[in-house]
This record gives C-alpha cells, sequence and structure tokens, in this order.
C-alpha cells in the first residue's frame, strides 16, 4: 500500500516540479482549477496516504492501531496522534491546492501512469468475485 501511494506522490510532486520548477506548497495555490481530471487523481493519492476505508492502507493502519490498542494504551494514545496528524496534513495540502487565484495550466500530464496506479492502489480487484 505504501509503496503505491508514495510512488504516485512522488510522480505527481515530480511533475509539479517540471511544470512550475518550484516543490513549495505555497505555489500549490489554485493548480487543482487547472484540470478536473488532475485534481480528481491527487485529491485521491493524498486521501489513500491519510488511509481513508477504500484503500489499501487503511486496512493495515487499522491492524497497528487495534495491535497496539491491545498492546498498550499508552502507545495507542501516540500512534492515533501520529495518524490524526497525517490525515490532517494530507487534508491541508488539498484544501492549499484549491485555494488561490492564479489559473496555471497544468494540462499536459501524462496521466495514464498515474490512472493506472490509482486503480492498484485502491484495492478494487476483489470486486471480481462479485461479477
Amino acid at each position: 500500500a505504501h509503496g503505491y501511494t508514495s510512488t504516485l506522490m512522488f510522480y505527481m510532486i515530480g511533475e509539479f516540479y517540471h511544470i512550475s520548477l518550484t516543490r513549495m506548497i505555497y505555489f500549490f495555490n489554485s493548480f487543482m482549477n487547472s484540470s478536473m481530471m488532475l485534481s480528481i487523481l491527487f485529491s485521491l493519492v493524498f486521501l489513500s496516504n491519510s488511509g481513508v476505508p477504500p484503500s489499501l492502507s487503511f486496512l493495515s493502519e487499522f491492524m497497528i492501531i487495534v495491535n497496539n490498542f491491545f498492546m498498550s494504551k499508552m502507545f495507542f494514545f501516540v500512534i492515533f496522534i501520529y495518524f490524526l496528524v497525517a490525515f490532517y496534513y494530507s487534508l491541508f495540502l488539498i484544501v492549499c491546492s484549491f485555494g488561490g487565484k492564479n489559473l496555471n495550466n497544468y494540462n499536459n500530464w501524462n496521466l495514464g501512469v498515474t490512472c493506472s496506479l490509482v486503480i492498484m492502489m485502491f484495492n478494487i480487484f476483489w470486486l471480481s468475485l462479485f461479477f
């Protein structure tokens, strides 16, 4: 799960760097407004990083939290705070990228790689059991 999410995040930030020539979060302003497909894919990647339920990282985070709850209550609290901060940082990046007044043209992204990795990142292959 981490392999798909981190690879896709590094790929998307690399493409953003090739277009804008910066990696500063301040310049993320309004880049989601440039392309609807880009904004959906980027939001899915960051939400998968935060561990929303249909993603593969949700299962591992859930197992870590449950096991730590049974092992030690104090360690459970520390892990819970860590996951809470990671979740809100991902939401912060999504909100920062939607705000702003500048409209940048990022339509020349290679979304074929991104779409296939998002499909792998969200474990939808179990749906083949029902169809």
